[in-house]
């Protein structure tokens, strides 16, 4: 096992911030890295860590990419020449097949690769009790030091395979978001916004806030509704549900009072 002793982070979007704050008091020697320096400048400043250019990646033993899945190929491709062998190359990414394979291709064979997906947003305060999936697609040196580094800062570390990932993510995001994003459709182009203000409750006005979070994360949560294979499952469920509730299937309504019963206990 080799400990992480020094991590490269390239990006200085909110995961970036996020993680580098997170990590910094853990790691030795930290820095921010960006196709704009003033941007990884400003932020490492604001943190107290480095900042570095892609051409220092040879310096530290483990680099994190946290751009979009679509852009993930041509950044590894940029980056992963210029790290030293035996080192590191991590990602975020929210969707992995079909992602871990272009990714990996791009890699020189003498560099591990470990993808990562933070099962929570940019905008958390406090990451300790949210989890964190780790999948390793190559090489076994770092996986154990990457488990406990993420556990020594409480997250829950869930060690899964690609497929894995993705079919159980398609319930929990692709269906779950296109429950929500559903609901705003049908509001939207059933009633006027005069109508829906006068006549809104309570538990709409909560579901709004989801939507304001939905909003903010819309492209995101596009990309993972494309790229998830399994998503079109999902999906068909959420239609299967919705339909068996509209029978007024009672077996359906008697599964889903348990499941509201349930649930609250599990999350």
């Amino acid at each position: 096992m080799s400990r992480i002793e020094s991590l490269m982070i390239v990006g200085t979007g909110g995961m970036a911030r996020l993680l580098a704050r997170t990590l910094r008091e853990k790691i030795p020697k930290i820095a921010i890295s960006s196709r704009i320096p003033e941007k990884a400048e400003r932020l490492s400043a604001r943190l107290g860590v480095r900042w570095a250019s892609a051409e220092e990646a040879a310096e530290y033993d483990s680099v994190l990419l946290t751009a979009p899945p679509q852009n993930l190929p041509e950044a590894v491709a940029a980056i992963s020449e210029k790290m030293r062998p035996r080192s590191l190359l991590m990602d975020i990414s929210s969707v992995k097949v079909g992602v871990v394979e272009r990714i990996e291709e791009k890699i020189p064979r003498e560099i591990e690769y470990i993808s990562l997906h933070p099962l929570f947003g940019p905008t958390a305060r406090k990451i300790d009790g949210y989890s964190i999936a780790v999948i390793p697609v190559r090489g076994e040196i770092f996986l154990n030091s990457v488990v406990e580094l993420f556990k020594s800062v409480g997250l829950n570390v869930v060690v899964t395979s690609p497929r894995e990932h993705d079919e159980i993510m398609s319930v929990i995001q692709v269906a779950h978001h296109m429950a929500y994003l559903s609901m705003a459709l049908t509001l939207w182009e059933s009633l006027s916004p005069e109508i829906i203000a006068k006549y809104s409750t309570r538990s709409l006005r909560r579901t709004s806030s989801i939507f304001k979070m939905l909003r903010g994360n819309l492209r995101v949560i596009k990309e993972i509704q494309e790229l998830n294979v399994y998503g079109d499952r999902a999906r068909n469920k959420l239609i299967e549900c919705i339909g068996r509730l509209g029978a007024r299937d009672p077996r359906s309504w008697a599964d889903v009072e348990k499941a509201l019963e349930e649930l609250p206990r599990i999350l």
